[in-house]
C-alpha cells in the first residue's frame, strides 16, 4: 500500500533526524516523544520518515542552485548578486562561499535520513507492512541515497575520473554526528550508487507519483550514471527501457505543456512535491536575475533560419529558447520555464531532476560511445528535434554526432540542472571538446569541480582539498 502522500505535515523531529549542524531529537519535545529508538513504530511512521527524505530536495538553496549551475556552464550570466553566486559566472568559486556549505550539507542530510529509514526498516521496525511494502521503502531511500551521493560527486568529486582518488566521502551508517573520515575514490563512490539503483530497479514501487523515486525513475537515474562512468552499453540498454516503458510517461506533444504541468507532465520522471501552501515551491524565480549566455543565444539562433528576434512572440530562434525567452511568455520571471513569483494563481515553480527528454539523449550518447547504431542515436536525437519544431539532423559521423547531442541538450535542458555544465567537463575528460575554448573563463582544470567548503575541512580533520584551492 502507498501511505498518503508527500503533503504530509512533518514533526520538527523529522528534520533534525540526519542533520549535519548538530540538531538533536532531544530538543523536541513532542507530547509522545520520539527518539532515534522509536521514531519508526510502523509503516505508517516509516512513510512520514522517508516524505522528510524527500523534503530535503526542497531545501531553499538547493531549489535555486540550479541557477547557479547554469552560470557556471554556458546556460545564462548572472546579472544581479544572488546569495552564494560569488565567482558561478567566472569560475572562481572561493573556498569562503558560504553556499556550498549549506549546498554540502543539504545533500549529506538527505542521505543520512535515508540511511536512519533504511537502518530502521531492515530492524523490523515496521512490523505492521508486508516484506514487499518494507522493500519499496528501502528502495525510495537508495534511489534518493543515491542521488544525493551522484549530486555530490558531480560537485565536489572528480567524477569524470574513474580513476581518481578524489571522491567524496561515502556514507551509508545513520549518524547523530559529523564522523571525521576521508575521502573515497571515484570509483568507489560509482560502485555504491550502482548497488543502491540496482536494489531500487529490482525493488522500487511502480505506478507512482511523479515525486517519489520508483522502479523507473531510478532505472533513468542508473542510465545516466553509467553513462558517467563509462558503462555505455549498460546506459544505452537501461536508457532504451525507460523510453519502452509500461507505466504511461511519454514525451509531452509541445515542449510548454512539460512546464504547464510541471511534477504531474508525462515526461517528468522525478521532480519533488511542489504545491501552494505550507508544502512550498522551490525559488526558481530567481531566474530573473540571470541572461541567457552569448552562447546558448547563438546556439538557439542557429537553429532557424533568420535573425533571432524576442519582441512578442519572437521569432528566429529555437521555439524552446523563444518559449522561454519572448516577451509574450517570459512573464515576470524572464524565463517561462519557471514563471511563477511565489505563488500566482495557485501554482508554483518545481525543479525537474529528471525528464525523458534527457533519456533519449543519454541513449543518443551512449549508443554513439559504444560504437552502437548511429542511426538509432540519431533517430533519438531527431525525436527530440521533431517535438520541438526544428530541422531534423542528418549527421553521419560519430564525431559530429556526439557534438549535436551535447548541443542538443544544452536547448533542452537549459537552466535545468546545470547538465551543459557537467557535459561539457565529460566532453573535455573524453577529448571531444576543449573546455577552455567553450568557456572563457576556464583556464585550468582544478575549475571543474568546487572547493570542499572550509567549514566542512574543519569539521572533517580527514577531508583533503581539492586541487588548486
Amino acid at each position: 500500500m502507498k501511505f498518503k502522500t508527500y503533503t504530509k505535515k512533518l514533526g520538527v523531529f523529522l528534520l533534525c533526524i540526519g542533520s549535519l549542524t548538530g540538531c538533536s531529537v532531544d530538543d523536541v519535545k513532542p507530547i509522545n516523544q520520539l527518539t532515534d529508538e522509536n521514531v519508526i513504530r510502523d509503516g505508517k511512521s516509516a512513510q512520514q520518515v522517508l516524505n522528510g527524505v524527500y523534503s530535503g530536495w526542497r531545501q531553499f538553496n538547493l531549489g535555486y542552485y540550479p541557477i547557479l549551475l547554469a552560470a557556471e556552464g554556458n546556460e545564462g550570466v548572472l546579472i544581479s548578486a544572488l546569495s552564494g553566486s560569488t565567482g558561478f559566472n567566472t569560475n572562481e568559486i572561493p573556498v569562503e562561499n558560504p553556499l556550498l556549505t549549506e549546498i554540502y550539507n543539504a545533500h549529506y542530510k538527505i542521505i543520512n535520513q535515508a540511511n536512519f529509514l533504511i537502518q530502521e526498516i531492515e530492524a523490523g521496525k515496521a512490523t505492521d507492512i508486508s516484506e514487499e511494502e518494507q522493500k519499496h521503502l528501502i528502495a525510495e531511500a537508495k534511489f534518493n541515497r543515491a542521488f544525493a551521493t551522484f549530486k555530490l560527486l558531480r560537485n565536489f568529486g572528480e567524477f569524470y575520473d574513474m580513476d581518481s582518488s578524489m571522491g567524496i566521502v561515502l556514507q551509508t551508517d545513520f549518524s547523530n554526528s559529523v564522523d571525521a573520515a576521508p575521502r573515497n575514490t571515484v570509483q568507489d563512490v560509482y560502485k555504491q550508487i550502482f548497488d543502491d539503483l540496482e536494489y531500487a530497479v529490482e525493488n522500487g514501487p511502480t505506478g507512482v507519483q511523479h515525486y517519489y523515486g520508483g522502479s523507473l525513475a531510478s532505472k533513468a537515474l542508473l542510465a545516466k550514471v553509467k553513462l558517467y562512468a563509462g558503462d555505455y552499453e549498460a546506459a544505452s540498454d537501461l536508457a532504451m527501457e525507460v523510453i519502452k516503458n509500461e507505466e504511461g510517461y511519454s514525451l509531452e506533444a509541445s515542449y510548454s505543456s512539460i512546464f504547464a504541468n510541471q511534477m504531474n507532465s508525462s515526461e517528468v520522471i522525478f521532480a519533488p512535491f511542489a504545491a501552494p501552501g505550507s508544502e512550498g515551491g522551490v525559488p526558481m524565480y530567481q531566474v530573473k536575475q540571470t541572461n541567457p549566455s552569448p552562447v546558448l543565444d547563438s546556439l538557439a539562433n542557429k537553429q532557424v533560419e533568420g535573425e533571432g528576434e524576442l519582441t512578442g512572440m519572437g521569432m528566429g530562434y529555437d521555439p524552446r529558447f523563444l518559449f522561454a525567452y519572448s516577451e509574450a511568455t517570459q512573464a515576470s520571471t524572464r524565463n517561462a520555464k519557471y514563471p511563477n513569483e511565489s505563488f500566482v494563481n495557485g501554482r508554483t515553480n518545481t525543479n525537474y531532476h529528471l525528464r525523458l527528454a534527457e533519456i533519449y539523449l543519454i541513449f543518443a550518447e551512449a549508443e554513439v560511445r559504444e560504437d552502437g547504431d548511429l542511426d538509432e542515436a540519431l533517430a533519438a536525437l531527431n525525436t527530440i528535434r521533431n517535438r520541438a519544431g526544428v530541422m531534423l539532423k542528418e549527421t553521419s559521423s560519430p564525431e559530429e554526432m556526439l557534438e549535436a547531442v551535447r548541443e542538443e541538450k544544452l536547448l533542452e535542458l537549459f537552466f535545468e540542472n546545470g547538465e551543459g555544465w557537467f557535459d561539457l567537463i565529460r566532453y573535455h575528460n573524453y577529448g571531444d571538446v576543449n573546455a577552455f575554448d567553450v568557456k572563457a573563463s576556464l583556464n585550468n582544470k582544478n575549475q571543474f569541480i568546487k572547493p570542499i567548503p572550509l567549514k566542512v575541512l574543519t569539521a572533517n580533520n580527514q577531508l583533503e582539498q581539492n586541487s588548486g584551492y
